[in-house]
C-alpha cells in the first residue's frame, strides 16, 4: 500500500471511530432523561389510571375528592420544587464560573439541590401510600384485574399503550 492509501484507511477510521463515540456520548445523554424519576407523571398516570375506571372501582365522592386532592397538591408541590431546583442549578453553575470557586457556597447549593430531590422522592413515596390506603381491599384487587386484563389485551394488540403512543409524539 502506498502512502496515500495508508492515510486514506487512517483518516476512514478515525471518522468511524469518531461517529460510534458521539453516537454512544449522545445515546448515554439521552438514556440519563428518559430513566429519571418523573415523580409527578409517575404518580398522575396512577391517579389517572384510578380516576379512569371509578365506576369499576365503585370508588365513593369522597375517595374520589380525596385522590384529586393528592394529585393537584402533589402536582404543585413537585413543580415548586422541580423550579427550586433548576434556580440553584443556575446557581451552582455560577459559582462554579468564579475564579476563586468558593467550595463552601457552591458545595451547600448542592446539598440542597439533593435535599429538595429527596423531599420529592418523599412526597412520591407519601402521595402513593395515600392513593393505597384510600381504596378499600376489593377496589385494590379490582384495580390489579383490571390492569392485568389491560395488559393482556396490549399483548394481544387489541389495545394501544397509550404511554408509548404519547412518548412518540412528544407529550411525556
Amino acid at each position: 500500500m502506498d502512502k496515500k492509501s495508508r492515510l486514506a484507511v487512517y483518516v476512514i477510521m478515525a471518522l468511524i471511530f469518531s461517529a460510534v463515540t458521539l453516537t454512544v456520548y449522545a445515546y448515554d445523554q439521552e438514556k440519563g432523561k428518559e430513566h429519571s424519576w418523573d415523580f409527578k407523571d409517575k404518580l398522575n398516570k396512577k391517579v389517572s389510571m384510578i380516576l379512569k375506571h371509578q365506576e369499576d372501582l365503585g370508588l365513593s365522592d369522597d375517595q374520589l375528592k380525596t385522590i384529586k386532592d393528592l394529585d393537584i397538591r402533589t402536582k404543585k408541590d413537585i413543580i415548586r420544587k422541580e423550579a427550586e431546583i433548576e434556580i440553584i442549578c443556575l446557581d451552582i453553575k455560577a459559582g462554579m464560573s468564579e475564579d476563586p470557586i468558593d467550595t463552601n457556597a457552591v458545595n451547600k447549593l448542592i446539598d440542597k439541590k439533593y435535599e429538595l430531590k429527596k423531599e420529592m422522592a418523599k412526597s412520591f413515596v407519601d402521595g402513593c401510600a395515600t392513593l393505597k390506603n384510600t381504596m378499600t381491599k376489593e377496589q385494590k384487587a379490582k384495580m390489579k384485574e383490571i390492569k392485568k386484563a389491560m395488559k393482556q389485551k396490549m399483548a394481544e394488540g387489541k389495545m394501544k399503550c397509550t404511554m408509548m403512543q404519547e412518548k412518540m409524539q412528544g407529550k411525556m
